[in-house]
């Protein structure tokens, strides 16, 4: 019964990351997007912002997942996305700043879950967002990405139960 109610909880803190997509005609046609989607929830814009943003700074290409993002997104301190579908001459798109906070310790880094005295334990998506639970965050877990938002976990539909035992191999936040 303790597991059920556990669950039940567990679910209130999820969010379904496709629902960024919207009306996206390059987002019906994708796959192995979850970094797209990941950056577009974290940095509150659209999925067509974060397509091109992916593809330029990452060199995503169609369908396929996008490779070293976050080596890649530890470099790059700030993110420009442009106005989609907007023409204004004096717009220098919109901007959000990302500071890495950490890698798991198996990596060497520093992000390691306080709960844990007796060794260095790295953070699981469930203890990430409920210990991070102010700001948006892009994480990188084993082949995969998904957004914090204010302490909701933002991922695919089918990580909704079993994802929260994901362990956090890098961590973002965007301002």
């Amino acid at each position: 019964m303790t597991r059920l109610i556990k669950i039940k909880v567990m679910l209130k803190n999820f969010k379904n990351g496709y629902q960024v997509s919207g009306s996206s005609e390059t987002a019906k046609q994708e796959t192995n997007d979850c970094v797209v989607r990941a950056i577009a929830n974290a940095c509150d814009v659209n999925y067509d912002q974060a397509h091109k943003y992916c593809a330029e700074t990452f060199d995503r290409k169609k369908g396929k997942g996008t490779q070293l993002f976050s080596t890649l997104l530890k470099t790059n301190s700030e993110m420009v996305f442009d106005e989609v579908g907007q023409l204004d001459l004096f717009s220098d798109g919109i901007r959000r700043t990302v500071k890495h906070i950490g890698d798991m310790p198996k990596a060497g880094g520093k992000l390691i879950n306080p709960k844990y005295k007796h060794k260095k334990v790295a953070y699981t998506v469930k203890e990430f967002a409920q210990r991070f639970n102010k700001g948006n965050y892009i994480l990188a877990v084993n082949k995969h990405a998904l957004a914090i938002k204010q302490g909701v976990v933002v991922d695919n539909g089918n990580y909704q139960v079993g994802g929260y035992r994901r362990v956090v191999e890098s961590a973002f936040q965007v301002a």
